[in-house]
């Protein structure tokens, strides 16, 4: 009760958040991590400053920052369809002259 007396606090402000082990135990991704994450923004920050520490969501290997959609992209496309396209059309031909013939 040392501020309520007018003392200073003992406390040390640089400490780490204290987390509960058995919050700390909890798997990730399961129900009750789930409840803890929707329900504790502090157990959020939390779980979140620990991913990006194991560099295992959001981590430096990616050097994906999140804010731009071209980094997803493949660095060219394959658009030659070549051979493909041509059995594709010769198929597509097949069957509508089958069809033309079943229909007279």
């Amino acid at each position: 009760m040392a501020l309520v007396s007018g003392g200073r606090s003992t406390l040390n402000p640089n400490a780490p958040l204290y987390i509960p082990a058995a919050f700390r135990q909890v798997e990730d991704f399961s129900p009750e991590w789930w409840q803890l994450v929707t329900t504790f923004t502090w157990y959020h920050d939390f779980w979140l400053s620990q991913q990006q520490e194991d560099g295992a969501y959001y981590g430096e290997e990616d050097e994906f920052d999140g804010n731009d959609v071209v980094d997803l992209l493949p660095d060219s496309f394959d658009l030659d369809a070549g051979e493909d396209l041509a059995v594709l059309d010769a198929q597509l031909e097949d069957f509508i002259q089958s069809y033309e013939t079943k229909g007279k």
